[in-house]
């Protein structure tokens, strides 16, 4: 056994010692569950961690180990675990009933907190699902301008529906040709048909140029455009100066509706608002459900008119639990307690963290830099900041063993991160757990050398295989 293979195994094996209990209920779970999980982005190898409470910014699995959250449930939460004021305000909706089957002043009082923060939310809908929320946005752009074509972006990730999961930096799939196919072929995830091709167009990241071309050959066909301000599962690449700004004056010009999915990036701001870009329509979950299920879309009041039953022939919009009173009593207490104050915390707690992780890896003379945005951050191995999602696939590609040992090797120094790579903190997040967890990363990346020098050299800083032209890391 070479040293990388000894240090590889070590970190398996710490792993499985320190979790039994989790992998005695992934192997029940298999039984009635594919794979033992219900989501396949917290499901990795040997076996995921099983947990049973949180408290703070902290969780507990089952073997009874505490872990400081560096993940909060994939950027979903912001509050922390067991946050009284979301406690209470569900304890007391849930006496009083959960989804009534008809309109609540909750819905408006809720709404009107979300219009505070968003002023292009002139008007809005509930749905379930960020998933839900992208859905309904593009159709309304659809339904609105009646036209077909969604320009989206390469590796932008607006949950699993057909129109999203066109080139969505998932596993899997099979890449296909583009209407226009002159544009690098796109990824379908399995299951997708290919025909979603004549109506999806996806479009790199940060290049306003290739917007304005493709919006130039299929003009009068584009109904809508729809982009993260900060990619999420694409490697959390902010978007360059100007970007956006250039694609909201593109966008305008050709009557495209602009739709900011803001699912995540809420905890920035949102972006919109942070960086003053005016969005046709917007999409958000997440932290404004307080914890539990919720999607919000919504935008200029002209575009959303065709939702009033009221109007002719409007747009049929169903949903069981859209607008349901738990969730909505859940995310007003959660929209009352995250504010100004609390967003920043997040953006100290970003900055503090990147700068961290770049520490870390100089200390440990690997090559890898930290990118991200306020309360989001990624870490890619390589010397290249990514600028869009292909980039990060580049970054990624071959080192998924590497990534998988970094994971389990902070899961056993006692923090919860993503395998993918993501980062997000709670506003119960303190300064010194962040500063551990660089410590903790730099330590994995020393006791990782072995298996570096043998996999990946490139890496090395002064390594076997480095480019004399790498751009330095910032």
């Amino acid at each position: 056994m070479t040293p990388g293979e000894h240090v590889a195994q070590q970190i398996t094996d710490r792993y499985r010692m320190l979790s039994p209990a989790s992998a005695r209920a992934c192997k029940a779970a298999a039984r009635s569950l594919p794979g033992g999980d219900t989501r396949t982005m917290t499901a990795y190898t040997p076996h995921p961690l099983y947990l049973s409470c949180g408290e703070g910014a902290k969780v507990q699995d089952l073997d009874g180990r505490w872990y400081d959250d560096m993940v909060a449930n994939y950027g979903a939460l912001t509050h922390g675990h067991s946050h009284q004021a979301l406690i209470q305000a569900v304890c007391d909706q849930v006496q009083q009933g959960t989804a009534l089957g008809g309109p609540s002043t909750l819905q408006y009082q809720h709404a009107e907190l979300l219009r505070a923060r968003v002023p292009a939310l002139e008007r809005l809908r509930y749905c379930n699902s960020g998933t839900e929320a992208t859905m309904w946005a593009i159709r309304a752009a659809r339904a609105f301008t009646d036209r077909d074509i969604v320009l989206k972006i390469d590796g932008g990730y607006h949950g699993t529906h057909d129109w999203g999961h066109v080139s969505a930096v998932m596993p899997g799939g099979r890449s296909q040709s583009q209407l226009l196919p002159d544009l690098p072929p796109a990824n379908l995830a399995p299951g997708v048909p290919a025909d979603v091709l004549n109506s999806v167009v996806a479009v790199p990241y940060n290049d306003a140029d290739a917007v304005a071309d493709v919006l130039h050959r299929l003009r009068g066909r584009v109904a809508g455009m729809i982009v993260e301000p900060v990619l999420g599962v694409g490697g959390g690449v902010p978007a360059l100066p100007g970007y956006l700004e250039e694609v909201r004056r593109l966008t305008e010009r050709e009557g495209v509706v602009l739709i900011f999915d803001e699912c995540a990036t809420f905890r920035l701001g949102p972006w919109q608002a942070k960086h003053q870009v005016r969005p046709d329509l917007s999409t958000f979950s997440k932290i404004v459900g307080g914890g539990l299920p919720i999607g919000v879309f919504g935008g200029r009041k002209e575009i959303m008119a065709i939702f009033d039953p009221n109007q002719p022939l409007p747009v049929y919009h169903a949903s069981a639990f859209g607008g349901n009173s738990l969730s909505l009593a859940a995310g007003i207490a959660a929209l009352q307690t995250f504010g100004a104050a609390e967003i920043a915390h997040l953006d100290r707690l970003g900055d503090r963290l990147r700068s961290g992780l770049d520490a870390a890896a100089r200390t440990a003379e690997i090559r890898g830099c930290a990118v991200g945005e306020g309360g989001i951050s990624y870490f890619h191995f390589g010397s290249s900041v990514p600028r869009d999602s292909a980039a990060t696939a580049a970054a990624r590609r071959g080192r998924e063993g590497l990534r998988a040992l970094m994971h389990l090797h902070l899961l056993n120094e006692g923090f919860l991160t993503a395998r993918h790579g993501l980062m997000c903190q709670h506003i119960v997040t303190e300064e010194h757990v962040v500063d551990a967890f660089a410590d903790a990363f730099a330590g994995a990346l020393r006791l990782l050398h072995p298996y570096i020098s043998e996999h990946h050299p490139d890496l090395l800083l002064g390594g076997l295989r480095a480019a004399p032209n790498d751009e330095a890391i910032r």
